[in-house]
């Protein structure tokens, strides 16, 4: 009877261990890590590079999280770094199609045009109403006695970034300040005084103003070792993981301009000027004004995003 129960016993045992084993594993594959890490292929005149990223989510989990979802769901593959003269080279807003940009490219006068054709913003907001998009951002409250929650139909298309701006908050672990490579989430102010309801939490909803409440998909990487923007209107989120394949892409671009244009820029792009943020559902301005018109350098010979991969979660 004894041996009975002690072989019951251990089976129960050796079950029990199988199944916490199974749980774990699968737990595993689930776990959300203090640093994800990305993978982002550049295309520059005929040549790739692959350069590997750390990502922050320890320190700004809402920027990281909705980064990890666009790049999911594919929204950054086969866009275009609309500009790279400057110091921080935007990407996120436009896509790339070769024989159209270098059409429009080669008239002079119609890059316009071409971005307006290959904005990313619907493609956003499908995404954001299909669900696959995070929301942290809302118009109002539901109240129930002293009790408030965010009502979550009155979500909006941007999403709360770690921003300085944002609520003043203190970032717990310190603050990641801007270095050669990093990726920043950036965002443009909106001319509006309104507020909306921001969510660490949803238990803890927060007032704030909503013009630094507006990142969705624009992120910036820098690739000196100062940014002419202020700190307070974006986030550092990801880090370069080694610096040799991404000083090569660097490299590469800096003596395409040297040994084509002299190491000018000017000969080598078309400054264009573009309305964005055209979904914009929550301004103080009339429908048919509440974009923003924002100007910047179109190169002829466009960096692209080929792809970018979350090789770690």
């Amino acid at each position: 009877m004894k041996r009975f129960k002690l072989g019951k016993i251990a089976v129960c045992i050796a079950s029990a261990v199988a199944m916490t084993f199974a749980v774990s594993a699968a737990s595993a594959c689930n776990i959300e890590t203090a640093h994800p890490e990305a993978e982002i292929t550049y295309s520059f005149n005929g040549k790739t590079y692959a350069v590997k990223y750390t990502l922050y989510r320890n320190m700004y989990p809402h920027t990281v999280r909705h980064f990890i979802e666009l790049a999911n769901n594919g929204f950054y593959d086969n866009t275009v770094v609309h500009s790279y003269t400057t110091n921080d080279w935007f990407t996120g807003g436009y896509s790339y199609d070769a024989d159209d940009y270098s059409a429009k490219m080669s008239s002079g006068s119609q890059m316009s045009e071409y971005f307006d054709g290959q904005s990313k913003e619907d493609a956003y907001v499908q995404l954001f109403n299909e669900g696959k998009l995070s929301r942290s951002v809302y118009a109002n409250l539901n109240y129930s006695g002293e009790d408030q929650t965010v009502n979550k139909d009155s979500a909006l298309y941007t999403v709360m970034g770690e921003f300085y701006n944002n609520i003043h908050q203190t970032i717990e672990k310190g603050k990641l300040t801007a270095e050669y490579g990093c990726l920043k989430m950036y965002y443009y102010e909106k001319e509006t005084t309104k507020k909306v309801i921001v969510t660490p939490t949803e238990d803890q909803p927060t007032l704030a103003d909503y013009k630094y409440n507006s990142a969705t998909s624009v992120y910036a990487v820098q690739v000196g070792t100062s940014s002419s923007y202020n700190e307070n209107n974006y986030t550092v989120f990801a880090r370069l993981s080694s610096t040799d394949t991404f000083d090569s892409f660097v490299t590469a671009i800096r003596n395409y301009i040297s040994d084509n244009h002299g190491g000018t820029t000017s000969e080598f792009y078309t400054e264009t000027s573009v309305r964005v943020d055209n979904n914009e559902n929550f301004s103080d301005k009339l429908e048919a004004d509440k974009g923003t018109t924002v100007t910047f350098n179109a190169p002829k010979t466009p960096v692209v995003i080929e792809s970018v991969k979350i090789t770690k979660y």
